[in-house]
């Protein structure tokens, strides 16, 4: 049987930096006054497990910071579409995985906010690119979890003949949704990243994959216009539909990471001090480190973009990725674990043997 892995990464941010002191000082004390993050900071159980425990230390970590962790943010300028951002970061992809464009046999996109409603954007993103026509162009709705899934389906269509080469793109363009009154608005920043997936050497590339899924708490967090149907009169907007689900999510994510991540470097033959180097998604500051020490991925080297990107939706993993590359964290052999999870909700954990 062959092997499947990341050929080359790209990623692109958006050229305008928010600061924290975007946000009048008002609009800061009224978080605060109205303790405007209970929503999101779950009230603690009875009994709490392990990482029930360890989320709610993260949170008091941050209590008195009312932008929790985030210190900056790439925003989208007004001229700038999800698609600008996501072909530049294929286009880094491509060039970086040495791939003709003619060998690229599918493309597959994961935004939250596409430029168009009922538009297939992966056929918009793949027309700029100048990729064939008889090309596989897929839109998904993985949330913050597409690259587990991308990766997935890109392994099954390159084993199975139907694809050499399989881009995946992955993109956030929400900060133009968002309530500058609401402080969720400082958690989120504009950004793409992609992947060119294709045949790699006997022993490296994607070695197991292990994916969940519970629709229980599905209305944690919603894009929408809030107290009606999304499609009523109104500003569509990110809120907690939910908000005791919000905090059941968020209390089950460090359990959940650790359990999906063992279960996949069981399935690779590999143990957690085999890992070199851990992808989290990056939806709050204290996630990538409190999921990796709880894994027991203590030896694992990582980089947290929280602070300095905010929650980039799924171009999250593969961003990090990307930049443990760059910076040589990510060497030709080492072990790569990953780790995200997407509003809905799913949860995923891979395990690659990195490089060719």
């Amino acid at each position: 049987m062959g092997a499947v892995g990341v050929l080359g990464m790209g990623y692109f941010l958006p050229p305008e930096i928010r600061t924290n002191d975007w946000w009048p000082q008002a609009t800061v004390d009224r978080w605060q006054d109205r303790s405007a993050h209970r929503g999101t900071n779950p009230e603690a159980p009875t009994s709490l497990s392990a990482g029930a425990r360890r989320t709610l230390e993260a949170f008091e970590a941050y209590a008195d910071d009312p932008f929790r962790g985030a210190r900056e943010r790439r925003i989208m300028p007004s001229d700038m579409s999800a698609v600008d951002m996501e072909t530049a970061a294929a286009r880094e992809a491509i060039m970086r995985a040495d791939v003709t464009l003619d060998s690229i046999d599918a493309v597959l996109v994961q935004t939250p906010v596409p430029d168009q409603l009922m538009v297939n954007q992966a056929a918009v993103t793949h027309g700029v690119l100048g990729l064939r026509r008889d090309c596989v162009a897929l839109s998904t709705q993985a949330a913050s979890n597409g690259f587990a899934m991308h990766a997935t389906l890109a392994r099954s269509m390159i084993l199975s003949g139907a694809a050499r080469h399989v881009l995946s793109i992955h993109s956030s363009a929400i900060t133009r949704l968002l309530d500058a009154e609401q402080p969720d608005s400082a958690w989120w920043g504009d950004g793409a990243a992609a992947a060119v997936f294709g045949p790699v050497s006997a022993g490296r590339g994607l070695l197991a994959a292990t994916h969940d899924v519970d629709s229980a708490n599905s209305d944690a967090l919603v894009l929408g216009v809030p107290g009606k149907p999304w499609w009523e009169d109104g500003a569509i907007t990110t809120y907690p539909a939910n908000r005791a689900h919000t905090g059941a999510m968020l209390l089950s994510l460090v359990d959940r990471a650790r359990d999906a991540i063992h279960r996949a470097l069981a399935e690779a033959g590999l143990l957690p001090s085999d890992v070199d180097f851990y992808a989290s998604h990056q939806g709050t500051a204290w996630l990538a480190e409190v999921t990796r020490r709880h894994s027991g991925l203590e030896l694992a080297r990582t980089v947290t973009t929280f602070s300095s990107a905010g929650n980039m939706s799924s171009a999250c993993v593969p961003y990090v990725l990307a930049l443990g590359e760059r910076e040589e964290s990510i060497p030709e052999g080492a072990v790569v674990a990953t780790f995200g999870g997407g509003l809905g909700e799913t949860w995923s954990s891979l395990v690659f043997r990195w490089g060719r």
